[in-house]
């Protein structure tokens, strides 16, 4: 997928989770991205999976998707680590505790990965293709500890969330953490977050996002929409935003 970066503002302007989700009707700090962070790890997976090792372009290109996800999965790492966590643990003294570990844990498989990614590119021939079947294991691993580690988060979690906070102290942690993404970073979740949700997140998501953007940026979100949307979807949230197509 394209990661042609918006405007500088997109990273300010943008919180791609706010507002009551419709499954619970509350915040959940957790949806959207984990939805995100789950369709750009499936489609990682299955793209190391289905690369051959012996094209040197289908390997850089397949690398270079590994560690654009495994960038952002550090990211929100810390983004966890450092708004989600104090308030779970102050609302109940060792909630956070076996996430936290499981953070340190995942922290360590992600340098594992970068080290088996390294070993690809730096391999040949028959020692290439065992470093890219280990390398392939070793991400579906992450990816199948990952899925379950998110399922802890978003019910165990957001029950002792919804039970000490309101609506509103949610949303100013969403907006905390969506304030220190960098831009580069936001462009790339966003080419995630866009396909991932379905049709009423996304015209929610997109909705809230033109209230508190300049229009260049706006611009440049709609632009990822087409781009990483089906012709078909795309032109059902141009027409939910009232957006006319472009002709």
């Amino acid at each position: 997928m394209d990661t042609h970066a918006p405007e500088r503002d997109t990273a300010a302007a943008t919180n791609p989770a706010a507002g009551p989700t419709p499954a619970s009707g509350r915040v959940d700090l957790y949806a959207g991205i984990h939805k995100a962070l789950r369709l750009f790890m499936s489609h990682t997976l299955a793209r190391v999976g289905s690369t051959d090792p012996g094209s040197e372009a289908e390997v850089a290109g397949t690398l270079d998707l590994l560690e654009r996800l495994l960038a952002l999965c550090e990211l929100h790492l810390k983004d966890e680590n450092t708004f989600v966590h104090p308030a779970l643990e102050a609302a109940r003294a060792g909630s956070a505790a076996r996430i936290a570990g499981e953070h340190e844990h995942h922290g360590e498989a992600i340098a594992d990965l970068r080290d088996l990614a390294g070993l690809v590119r730096d391999s040949a021939g028959t020692a290439r293709a065992a470093a890219h079947a280990r390398l392939y294991r070793a991400l579906a691993l992450f990816v199948a500890d990952n899925f379950q580690h998110m399922q802890v988060e978003e019910t165990a979690h957001n029950a002792v969330l919804w039970a000490h906070y309101g609506d509103d102290e949610l949303l100013a942690i969403e907006q905390a953490i969506v304030a220190s993404i960098p831009p580069a970073a936001m462009t790339e979740a966003l080419h995630w977050f866009l396909p991932a949700l379905n049709a009423p997140e996304r015209a929610a998501m997109l909705g809230g996002m033109r209230q508190g953007m300049p229009p260049e940026a706006y611009d440049a979100v709609l632009g990822i929409a087409q781009r990483t949307l089906a012709p078909e979807a795309h032109a059902a949230l141009l027409r939910t935003l009232g957006v006319p197509a472009a002709p």
